[in-house]
């Protein structure tokens, strides 16, 4: 069956226990913030912590998107439930994903059931995707197992089609699934 949601997608995963770390494939990156939304709602609605990354100087224009896309970033935001990081890429893939391994544990601890994770759009330049998967491939290796649920969005919208077969083979190899919205 191939899914036609994103809750098609994660749902199965969530139910036998998994941890899940999906990528969406977007035609634009003017059709992320309805699919954040429907990811951090699914997350929501299954007590998880949501978290959003963010590139430098970004936050306040994720907020303002994720608002107009139908989310109450403010009440989230205040009751604890949900945090946008503006996100260093300049460290390592591993020195990266460290202080979200301990952030994970405090936010289980104080009785989140999981750990919803997405970031900022990727692509749809090669050396763009190629700059992100090792930091992808120490996510995975940091959370194989442990609760967190993570989306990660590629645009590969206007790429000819051996460019987006290309993208979209490098980009499965660092995660459980991959998703392509039809709509």
């Amino acid at each position: 069956m191939t899914a036609t949601t994103l809750e098609e997608v994660i749902e199965p995963a969530l139910e036998r226990g998994d941890c899940e770390h999906t990528a969406v494939l977007l035609r634009s990156a003017e059709a992320l913030p309805p699919v954040l939304a429907s990811f951090y709602t699914l997350g929501a609605s299954r007590n998880g912590w949501l978290a959003h990354g963010s590139l430098p100087g970004e936050a306040d224009a994720d907020r303002m998107r994720l608002n107009e896309a139908g989310m109450d970033i403010a009440d989230l935001e205040a009751a604890g439930r949900l945090a946008i990081v503006e996100l260093d890429l300049s460290v390592s893939p591993d020195d990266w994903v460290k202080p979200w391994s301990s952030l994970l544990e405090t936010k289980l601890q104080s009785g989140f059931d999981a750990m919803w994770f997405a970031r900022f759009p990727v692509g749809p330049a090669n050396d763009e995707v190629a700059e992100v998967l090792p930091f992808e491939a120490a996510w995975m290796k940091c959370f194989r197992g442990r609760r967190v649920v993570t989306l990660c969005p590629y645009i590969v919208g206007g790429l000819e089609e051996d460019r987006r077969a290309g993208h979209r083979r490098d980009v499965s190899r660092a995660h459980d699934h991959i998703f392509e919205p039809t709509g």
